[in-house]
């Protein structure tokens, strides 16, 4: 008579320096009969050393670790187990942090200051399909690109400058003063001024030094004075 096989458990490994947090996580990890909880590691150096050839299927890894942080970490695990899932578990939810983990090679970023059911939920999800992100974490990047498209949509351009602004715009990049375009253009002080007023507006701009910056990263070659 056969017997059902039981199914393979998904072997969890932790890197934590917080004692009492990796207690905590493995008590969370033993109570359930799909995960094994085969090692934790208080550091980067401490994993190298002591859990390196140990297997396992997903990796919880703190970012902030003593010395060697754990992106940095995760990185050279990558590279030397390419197939090891390695998922971050921080209190940080920068986006930064967030697109740098991931740029290392996280398989997701999960936050500590989420509930029992929602990180187990992320730990089935990541060893299932390799990728995860707390609901925290996934609002604030979605804020992140809202916010990256309303500057996108709002950047100003130096095509709405007419040609006289734009003459104007380009003697000031290179250095001369309001009086000294003035002398060059043929024009008078106040009429420069003017002039100086309206781009600054239409690049939505507050300064000289502004306004110049923009001329500088829009145009290829370097500014060109005109005479």
């Amino acid at each position: 008579m056969s017997t059902a096989q039981s199914p393979k458990k998904v072997k969890i490994g932790i890197v934590e320096d917080d004692r009492i947090t990796r207690m905590l996580l493995v008590e969370m990890i033993n109570r359930q009969e799909e995960l094994e909880f085969i090692g934790h590691w208080g550091s980067a150096e401490e994993f190298w050393k002591d859990g390196r050839d140990v297997y396992a299927d997903l990796l919880l890894i703190d970012l902030d670790l003593p010395e060697e942080d754990g992106g940095s970490l995760i990185f050279r695990i990558k590279r030397d187990r390419p197939n090891l899932t390695c998922v971050v578990l921080t209190a940080s939810c920068n986006p930064q942090d967030v697109f740098q983990c991931l740029r290392q090679g996280a398989s997701g970023y999960l936050v500590k200051d989420t509930t029992p059911e929602e990180l187990l939920d992320g730990i089935r999800t990541a060893a299932k399909d390799g990728a995860v992100l707390s609901p925290l974490v996934a609002r604030f990047l979605v804020d992140e690109f809202r916010q990256v498209s309303v500057v996108e949509a709002k950047k100003p351009s130096l095509n709405v400058l007419t040609e006289r602004e734009m003459g104007i715009l380009q003697n000031l990049a290179t250095g001369q003063s309001p009086k000294d375009i003035a002398n060059d253009l043929g024009l008078s002080y106040e009429t420069v001024r003017a002039h100086l007023k309206k781009i600054y507006q239409k690049l939505h701009v507050k300064t000289r030094e502004a306004a110049v910056g923009l001329y500088v990263i829009e145009s290829s070659p370097a500014p060109k004075r005109l005479v």
